[in-house]
């Protein structure tokens, strides 16, 4: 049996493209140590991008989708400015999932404690330390756990 060839960087790239979406940056750290060059890689990435093969604004919607449903806009943002996203993009994502934000704690607080509002301040803060760590806005966090939001508002107090 012939021995295999390793595949060349673009088969490696177009392989992890075909799995999931990837930021730049991701893609980057990945192929690096394949790469003979730097700049090899910066040519690669260049021309995947040209070609819509590789596309920040793309990652950065899918991240959003996956994870906005369990996590707060504080939490998405950092990990898109983690991946190298930054920019006017990343500044529209953070203003559409703020207006958000409220509506998904409220979710997610209803689904992970049933019971509702509560006057033990243990459970109390339990409930916003747990939202908290999710990437909820401490301002609307305080509201929902406080029983001083419902989804119908159409305004903060």
């Amino acid at each position: 049996m012939p021995k295999q060839q390793a595949p060349s960087l673009m088969g490696r790239a177009l392989r992890y493209l075909s799995r999931r979406e990837h930021s730049r940056q991701e893609l980057r750290k990945k192929l690096l140590p394949y790469a003979e060059s730097e700049n090899e890689l910066d040519e690669l990435i260049e021309k995947l991008v040209h070609q819509s093969w590789l596309s920040d604004q793309r990652y950065a919607e899918g991240l959003v989708r996956r994870k906005s449903e369990r996590y707060g806009s504080l939490k998405i943002v950092e990990e898109l400015k983690q991946q190298g996203i930054n920019g006017p993009s990343l500044s529209e994502l953070r203003e559409n999932l703020k207006h958000s934000d409220a509506n998904r704690a409220w979710d997610l607080w209803q689904r992970k404690f049933t019971e509702g509002v509560t006057k033990d301040p243990k459970e109390r803060s339990k409930q916003m330390r747990y939202l908290v760590s999710k990437g909820f806005p401490l301002e609307i966090v305080s509201r929902i756990v406080t029983g001083r939001y419902s989804p119908n508002d159409d305004q903060p107090e």
